[in-house]
């Protein structure tokens, strides 16, 4: 699919600037620091602050003009000392040994420092540990303190005060020394692993392969620094460390350059050069060790850095209530096509449109059904395709029947599909053809989509099939380039997985389906964005990719040009169908240049331009007379020089800061070994299967008898609640309790222990003091005296919606020492209303009001109104009750495609009519005529449009 059809039937925003709210003070002169080119720091408790200038990782470490602190020093040290060891050790111990310690930083990075960011981002964790343990108070720490001053000033400039600076800032500052110590081992230790396995005599297979390898590895590593010092210049030092973690800044990015050109530079290309060592040292332990760290680092990327840029710059609108007026309400039903639509309506057309087209279409296999019969007629051609050839034929028919139908499929998908769509666009012959035969637009897209979903799905089927009978298996995976083609094969597969996927997520279901061709009275309009805002047509070459991985596997001149020809099909479906069309919907609005065409065009302008004159002219002489090479070995005299000045300037540093640390150590070491204790618990309880330690002596103090809780509800013997009933409780404690107590609800099987919680709540809990949670997550003190009784109520999201037994537990501190235990209750299904619609209809109003949480400002004040919002867990609670109460089983989708409890009731009504026995059918007919009787002729799906609202208000 091209970018043409990259666009949006849904209200889209950008993201908000959390600083835009900051309030100016006179202190501050905004204007004048922009000019400045100063920034200034939001802490998350709403202090702002200037932020000091800091500088980048190399200039940090490697300047020698820089000033050095103890862990600049520390840094160089373990890296001379891992490059030392490379000229010692024995060559075949020496591969394994620094294989070894580059995993062991590569995973220090990625799962280190991605579980510290993790803890951060969640829990604002470092710097809770900072206020905590006192690491920057002069009066509790003062040796640490005087130290650490000592380092960061010394780092830092003029406008640096370690004094003033927030613990946030200076906490960050801590955090970069740990990164600067990882990040340039990991770099070091790379190097040394990669020449370690380098492979002087490779078994050449084709002419020039030597010089071709060099000239593409050097390329590829030159390229990879460009896109680093490239992303520098861009992200500049905060976004380098990650920054954000920790205070927000007012800074004004410009994402040119290298993010123009591909998805997370930094992370995607910017790795791109362990490709090109892996070239330059022909091993393919080398190829796999990087595949293994680049992949380390999208895990990286997919669990620590995108939740936390999502919830930072991108988090979820607040649905609010839109208030309505009587001219708002009456627009609705009087709008015309050329009436300017309130923002609210446009929307709630948009999702009409969505809910009326778009029911869980079959993509590629995705949303299968077998009882559909559009679905088993498609797994049925595919199961056909691939037995005819593989089982029923053998010798050369059954491959000529493979590459056969392979090309037939293709010819038909790209040839046949496009002349229709072609038609489609310049005439609605599609459209047309239903007309004519009394069906609707809705028919002719629908079956239009089952054919592109089948084709689409064939040609990929019987292309591997083709490469399967042309495939055989090697004996000897080592010789030419075996295993290299198999390697590379997946890696397309899995590039091609990753493009189809990201095309999908910015076209979605219209985009995917081509439904511009059949829909052209929509608010649309182009969109660059996701994969999009890199190129403009990704289906032209990496929509293929997987063609070519499996063409490499199958080492077949057949399959490669069946590749080709697939590949000029899809070519030129995009420029003489998809193209035009788009030229006619949008002119002017399509983009000429793509971020990746902008991109590589200024660099190859700006880049021989940043060479040195004198670099150049060294790298000519040196190409031209090989015995230049000789001359650079004088120079290691100097760097002896340089080496021995090093190690005297470490030593002197040492000594100078051996007594500091060796006080420090000593003043820290109770904290540190609370700081253990601590986090040894944090792990216990982290998992499912936590050992259950003893009752520590610290809770000797505390009697559990004065620990209590107490339904808040009149029921003596069996307690029981129906879904989402909300549920208050009493609690009492002596006065010297925990300040972070905290009261979870589990089934009664859960825990084995009756003293300590062993699993986790998974979000079933509250403080017993919620109205103190903002200050336990800012690490502030907690006042006393405490109170020693309180009412907490669970609702909405803290509640089980699970029919079954359970308890309520009061945990002591913030820890999962169990005080008190609540008696059992349980969770039970109100008794259903068969015989009344108006019964129904008021039950399942109370079941989306509790899946809402009872939230005033969000649930729908009656059956008609339409939903403010309904989040899919919510929605999930619904079906579950609606399945407990009336036995009727829906997909939690059909919530949200309802739109209120008018459409919804009608919807369950309908299912317990048609699931009912036979033997009730008079009975079944009653109610029937008692619904329409009492509906007097009205939809009862029809939603209210005065309560529609606007979600990104």
């Amino acid at each position: 699919m091209s970018e043409l059809r990259q666009r949006h039937l849904a209200e889209s925003s950008a993201p908000p600037n959390e600083l835009d709210q900051t309030p100016t003070t006179d202190s501050v002169d905004w204007k004048k620091d922009k000019e400045d080119t100063l920034s200034y720091g939001k802490t998350p408790d709403g202090k702002v602050f200037r932020v000091p200038v800091t500088h980048d990782m190399l200039t940090a470490v490697l300047d020698p003009q820089s000033s050095k602190t103890f862990f600049d020093l520390f840094t160089l040290a373990i890296m001379g000392f891992e490059i030392g060891l490379f000229f010692i050790l024995p060559s075949g111990f020496r591969r394994y040994f620094y294989m070894v310690i580059f995993i062991f930083w590569r995973l220090s990075y990625n799962l280190g420092l991605g579980i510290l960011l993790k803890y951060q981002s969640e829990e604002r964790g470092l710097v809770n540990l900072a206020k905590k343990y006192k690491v920057f108070d002069a009066k509790k720490n003062p040796k640490i303190h005087a130290w650490l001053k000592h380092q960061f000033t010394r780092k830092m400039g003029k406008d640096y005060d370690f004094e003033t600076a927030p613990i946030e800032f200076n906490t960050w500052l801590l955090y970069r020394q740990l990164v600067d110590i990882i990040l340039m081992n990991d770099f070091t230790s790379y190097l040394c692993f990669a020449l370690s396995w380098f492979n002087a005599t490779p078994k050449v297979t084709f002419f020039l392969s030597d010089p071709l390898r060099w000239i593409g590895g050097l390329f590829l590593v030159a390229f990879n620094i460009w896109v680093k010092v490239d992303a520098q210049r861009v992200v500049k030092d905060f976004a380098w460390y990650w920054g954000d973690f920790f205070f927000l800044i007012e800074q004004s990015l410009t994402f040119d350059g290298v993010f123009e050109m591909a998805p997370h530079p930094m992370y995607s290309v910017g790795y791109i050069g362990y490709y090109g060592l892996s070239l330059m040292c022909a091993s393919y332990t080398v190829l796999y060790v990087s595949l293994f760290a680049h992949a380390a680092q999208f895990a990286f990327l997919i669990f620590v850095e995108t939740p936390h840029i999502e919830k930072t710059y991108n988090p979820p609108p607040v649905p609010t209530r839109r208030s309505s007026s009587p001219s708002e309400s009456s627009v609705s039903d009087t709008v015309t096509e050329t009436d300017d639509v309130p923002q609210h309506l446009d929307q709630a057309a948009n999702r009409d449109f969505y809910n009326n087209y778009f029911r869980r279409d079959l993509i590629v296999f995705k949303n299968f059904d077998i009882f559909r019969s559009t679905d088993f007629a498609s797994i049925l051609v595919m199961f056909y395709a691939a037995y005819m050839p593989l089982f029923a034929m053998s010798g050369n028919s059954g491959i000529t029947f493979a590459i056969a139908q392979a090309l037939l499929w293709r010819v038909f998908h790209s040839y046949i599909l496009g002349a229709l769509l072609h038609r489609q666009s310049t005439g609605k012959f599609i459209t047309r053809h239903f007309l004519k035969w009394g069906g609707t637009v809705q028919d002719a897209y629908n079956n239009w989509k089952s054919i592109y979903n089948l084709s689409l799905c064939m040609t990929y089927i019987t292309f591997f099939i083709a490469c399967w009978k042309m495939y055989t298996l090697p004996e000897d995976w080592t010789y030419g380039m075996t295993l290299l083609r198999h390697t590379l094969g997946f890696v397309f597969i899995g590039f091609h997985i990753w493009t189809s996927v990201s095309i999908y997520e910015v076209l979605g279901d219209f985009g995917w389906f081509y439904g511009d061709f059949f829909f052209d009275d929509k608010p649309i309009g182009l969109v660059y964005s996701g994969i999009y805002r890199y190129l403009n047509n990704p289906e032209k070459i990496m929509g293929h990719a997987a063609f070519w991985g499996m063409t490499l596997m199958a080492n077949s001149w057949i399959i490669f040009i069946l590749a080709l020809f697939s590949q000029i099909s899809n070519f030129l479906f995009l420029n003489y169908v998809e193209g035009p069309h788009m030229r006619k919907l949008y002119g002017d609005q399509i983009r000429k240049e793509a971020g990746l065409t902008k991109t590589l065009r200024s660099a190859a302008v700006a880049l021989p331009k940043s060479i040195p004159d004198e670099f150049r002219q060294e790298v000519t002489k040196m190409l031209r007379d090989k015995s230049e090479i000789k001359a650079a070995l004088s120079t290691t005299k100097s760097v002896e020089r340089i080496v021995k000045e090093t190690v005297e300037k470490v030593e002197r540093v040492v000594e100078e800061t051996a007594g500091a640390v060796g006080d420090m150590v000593e003043a820290a070491r109770p904290k540190l070994q609370e700081m253990v204790a601590d986090t040894k618990i944090l792990l216990e309880n982290s998992t499912s299967r936590l050992l259950i330690p003893k009752i520590t002596n610290d809770l000797d103090a505390y009697d559990l008898s004065k620990y209590s809780i107490e339904f808040h509800t009149n029921q003596a013997d069996n307690i029981s609640f129906t879904f989402g009933e909300a549920i208050s409780l009493i609690w009492h404690a002596p006065p010297n309790h925990g300040a972070k107590d905290w009261i979870g609800v589990y089934k009664i099987t859960a825990n084995k222990s009756k003293h300590v919680t062993t699993i986790s709540s998974k979000g079933l809990w509250t403080w017993i003091t919620p109205h103190l949670a903002e200050t336990f997550d800012n690490g502030s003190p907690i006042q006393s005296p405490r109170h020693t009784e309180g009412t907490v109520t669970f609702r909405g999201d803290s509640l089980p919606w699970e029919i079954g037994s359970y308890e309520f537990r009061y945990h002591h501190d913030g820890k999962h020492n169990v005080m008190a235990r609540s008696r059992p209750f349980d969770i039970v299904a109100p008794a259903a209303e068969a015989n009344s619609f108006e019964a129904l209809q008021e039950e399942i109003l109370h079941i989306v009001k509790h899946a809402l949480g009872d939230n005033p400002d969000i649930i729908p004040r009656d059956i008609n109104e339409e939903y403010v919002s309904m989040p899919d867990d919510s929605a999930k609670r619904v079906v579950y009750a609606i399945r407990m109460i009336y036995g009727v089983d829906f997909a939690w989708e059909v919530v949200g495609s309802d739109r209120c409890v008018a459409s919804l009731s009608k919807r369950v009504n309908q299912a317990l009519r048609a699931l009912s026995p036979f033997s009730e059918r008079t009975k079944r007919l009653s109610i029937a005529n008692k619904v329409s009787s009492t509906l007097g002729g009205s939809s009862p799906d029809r939603c209210s449009p005065v309560a529609r609202v606007d979600e990104m208000n």
